[in-house]
């Protein structure tokens, strides 16, 4: 209503504003609605994961006082527990989600560029057990990239930036990231690399790279990532939204000034680099012990004599015990509903 009145001059409280959509009989309107089920009973899948992680996380009975006085987490350091993830990043945060008139029937939406809701990079994170940022964050856009060479002088330099057809992980992408960025900082120490079960993670050669490197998959049984992946649990919401707050305003700086026309793709690509790596960058700095917190719910970074296990927090389990790391649970509950066909066949790989 006063578009040339300074904003900073109307400072207002969340009861005001509640105040202002009944007043006005607006509210928070559905533009589409999504519906999700999660799994009714997954605790023999988790259970079975737990104890492989337990197993693998003893020390060698050589040197097994040692470590365990030193190391409450067993063989692994903090800095070499850690956990990988893709998810896809739009061009244009259109939640489904806006405000209007209520009983208005149709709900719509301006969109910076057509289709751009649609139109999706993939993110790749890995985190750590401590909070700490060691492998820079990596971001997939779909095309070649030849012709790009002035575009990546201005990507962000913390950044790691890939053109594929499908702007998605494949096999020889995967593995390189795995050579250059990964196992470099992992120091050759004993790592426990936490991972979602897709079949670009367990090819026999990035088995073979991983085990030569002294690093031990974690394959997270399918349709269990949103109960145990630490990314899953409580990282990659916070991050998109964060993520979304510094696009919004970037957006809002760049358009406000005079001089500018219309959004190209290639401006979209560059301002979605440098917002994430201000989200990475901010997210470890204001939010570290949210990662730690999430690698300590799930079991991943718990002392291995089990002393702490009642301190696991997993979505839908209570009382969940490890137990006796040496047996088996078997491979699924007989009750258990698993979502993908395709990954209720779970090998986990022993190094």
């Amino acid at each position: 209503m006063y578009p040339d009145i300074d904003s900073t001059l109307f400072p207002f409280s969340n009861g005001w504003f509640r105040g202002f959509l009944s007043r006005y009989k607006i509210s928070l309107r559905s533009i589409t609605n999504k519906a999700q089920k999660l799994p009714a009973d997954y605790q023999i899948l988790i259970l079975n994961w737990l104890r492989f992680n337990r197993r693998n996380s003893q020390p060698h009975p050589a040197n097994f006082w040692e470590v365990a006085v030193d190391h409450p987490v067993g063989r692994y350091e903090l800095a070499n527990i850690c956990n990988l993830d893709e998810t896809p990043i739009p061009f244009e945060y259109l939640q489904g989600k806006t405000y209007n008139k209520e009983g208005e029937k149709t709900i719509r939406v301006k969109e910076t560029r057509s289709g751009w809701d649609k139109r999706q990079a993939t993110l790749v994170l890995c985190i750590f057990a401590d909070g700490i940022p060691r492998v820079p964050p990596m971001v997939i856009f779909h095309g070649t990239g030849v012709r790009l060479q002035a575009e990546r002088r201005c990507n962000n330099r913390d950044v790691l930036v890939e053109f594929n057809p499908t702007a998605y992980m494949n096999d020889r992408l995967f593995t390189r990231y795995i050579s250059q960025y990964l196992i470099p900082v992992l120091e050759g120490r004993p790592t426990l690399f936490a991972l979602d079960l897709m079949g670009l993670h367990k090819t026999p050669a990035v088995l073979n790279l991983l085990h030569q490197n002294n690093i031990t998959p974690s394959l997270i049984p399918g349709g269990c990532t949103g109960l145990v992946q630490p990314l899953d649990v409580s990282v990659n919401k916070p991050f998109k939204e964060l993520m979304q707050d510094l696009t919004d305003e970037q957006i809002f700086q760049l358009e406000s000034v005079a001089e500018f026309e219309k959004w190209m793709v290639g401006d979209r690509r560059v301002m979605t680099t440098e917002c994430v790596g201000d989200a990475f960058r901010q997210f470890h700095q204001e939010k570290g012990e949210v990662i730690r917190c999430s690698f300590w719910k799930v079991g991943l970074s718990l002392p291995i004599d089990g002393c702490l296990d009642h301190e696991l927090a997993i979505k839908g389990f209570k009382n969940l015990e490890i137990g006796d790391w040496r047996e088996e649970s078997g491979s699924q509950d007989e009750r258990a509903e698993v979502g993908n066909d395709a990954d209720s066949d779970i090998e986990l790989v022993h190094t």
